[in-house]
């Protein structure tokens, strides 16, 4: 599945950083190439075939752990539509 995007904040470096954590541990342990994109100030958001799946609340990140779970649980409801 090559229909994941990360959309991250341009400025935030905490934000990059965590895309850069997200992102490798999604190839490692999923075998899943994201595709990043910029997107508005202060924004970390995870999609899946273009449907948001998980994304920054307030000022906490999600964990990689959380990403690759919000990732697992959408795809086979995706699969359903």
């Amino acid at each position: 599945m090559s229909s994941v995007t990360i959309k991250r904040c341009p400025v935030c470096p905490n934000v990059g950083n965590r895309v850069k954590e997200v992102s490798s541990a999604l190839a490692a342990d999923m075998g899943l190439k994201a595709r990043i994109e910029d997107g508005a100030k202060g924004e970390f958001s995870v999609l899946v075939y273009c449907i948001p799946v998980i994304q920054r609340n307030g000022d906490s990140l999600p964990s990689v752990e959380e990403v690759e779970a919000a990732i697992r649980n959408a795809v086979p409801t995706l699969m359903k539509v």
